[in-house]
């Protein structure tokens, strides 16, 4: 794959020209962002500013959703020889009161970019900036899409994107997405094969007993022991159902039950997470909660209800789309700086939905600052280091000008 970056050197030199006329105002752009955070849906003037910004390069913008913005470049050519590339960005922020002292700090009281959106948008903005120049969209073979998309933080914004069209019209064949990445330093990234990051499911468990007094439990039967039970024969699913080498973990988080100590107590209320990275697995442990559930409440004269809230799907990176990144990294940077990650994170994150539609890819972009401490993301002192976001632009524009090769 070295052989296309060979073969078009003069186009690396020219994007990296290009990354030098737009820096500032990609800085700008960033500062802006994060000076106003917004949280999910609730995006209006930063949706607002991305669309004004792209209307000034001439790129068609959308609202396919009330915050979320697509932006399409079309090429100077009307006859398409490539394949259409979307990049993503994600665009709220979190409820975090930001206490980093900096002067383009959080200006809305009680929300703040602690998960660096606001780094993943300057970046595509500036790609928007660099693919829409007229040197650069000369050389453009099929359009690009920009998806700004909302609550990725909350319900998934992602999901909905998709189903207003933001792949379609034309037909998206990759995406690539970007997630900083506070425990690598400026200058690497983290890329992983296969999953990335796990699917989340929620659950809710409601146990049915008999109440009685305390003095006569044999009159009842207590929801509270059956349920103390419950979360402990969870425990043995993910050691016994699961397959050794899957990532499972299942987590009961909350337990209400009782409303006297001297009652048996006839309904105890579980609530937790289940995090998986295949679908096998997540099928498994769905099945295994519900009988594991439903037997120890029987067994113990009680009954037990299990209903599940599915929430993100596992988000796998296209072995392809991964190589061509990966290759096209090697360009961007040294390449003992390109971190091979071994395992998926059980976090969740939306971009899942656009890798379920077509063979994408997902990297981490470091952003920590070298010599200090550097916290993690949703924490209130969560700051970004902005050199990243050249090699945020670089790997996001070169990867897709070499994806849209047929």
């Amino acid at each position: 794959m070295t052989e296309f970056i060979k073969k078009d050197k003069n186009i690396t030199e020219l994007i990296e020209e290009k990354l030098k006329k737009y820096r500032d105002k990609m800085i700008s752009a960033r500062r802006h962002i994060h000076q106003y955070p917004e949280v999910g849906d609730k995006e209006y003037e930063t949706a607002n500013y991305i669309e004004n910004l792209l209307k000034e390069l001439d790129i068609k913008t959308e609202r396919l959703l009330d915050t979320g913005v697509l932006g399409t470049l079309e090429p100077e050519s009307s006859g398409y020889s490539g394949k259409c590339v979307a990049i993503r960005a994600d665009i709220d922020a979190l409820p975090i009161c930001e206490t980093v002292d900096v002067p383009f700090c959080s200006k809305n009281e009680g929300v703040m970019h602690a998960c660096g959106h606001d780094m993943h948008t300057a970046a595509v903005l500036c790609a928007a900036m660099i693919l829409s120049d007229p040197e650069v969209k000369s050389i453009l073979k099929a359009p690009v899409k920009f998806i700004f998309q909302p609550a990725e933080e909350t319900d998934g914004g992602a999901e909905r994107m998709i189903n207003a069209g933001c792949l379609k019209s034309p037909e998206v064949s990759h995406v690539i997405g970007c997630h900083v990445d506070p425990e690598l330093v400026s200058g690497t990234i983290g890329v992983k094969y296969g999953y990335t990051h796990a699917s989340s499911d929620m659950f809710d468990i409601t146990v049915k007993g008999v109440k009685s007094h305390g003095a006569y439990p044999d009159q009842g039967v207590d929801a509270i022991v059956a349920a103390a039970q419950i979360v402990s024969g969870v425990q043995s699913i993910v050691s016994r159902n699961i397959e050794a080498t899957e990532p499972c973990v299942i987590t009961i988080g909350k337990f209400n039950a009782g409303t006297a100590g001297n009652i048996i107590c006839d309904e105890a209320k579980l609530s937790g997470t289940m995090r998986t990275t295949s679908a096998q697995s997540r099928q498994t442990a769905m099945k295994r909660l519900e009988k594991t559930a439903e037997g120890i409440a029987a067994a113990m004269g009680a009954s037990a209800e299990v209903n599940f809230r599915p929430g993100y799907i596992s988000q796998n990176n296209d072995d392809y789309v991964t190589d061509v990144l990966i290759d096209t990294a090697k360009t961007v940077i040294d390449e003992e700086n390109i971190i091979m990650k071994a395992k998926p994170s059980m976090g969740v994150e939306d971009f899942a939905f656009y890798s379920r539609e077509v063979p994408s890819v997902f990297f981490f972009a470091g952003t920590g600052f070298k010599g200090r401490t550097n916290y993690g993301i949703h924490h209130e002192k969560f700051e970004a280091d902005e050199s990243a976001l050249d090699i945020m632009v670089k790997l996001e524009v070169l990867t897709a000008l070499r994806l849209m090769e047929k």
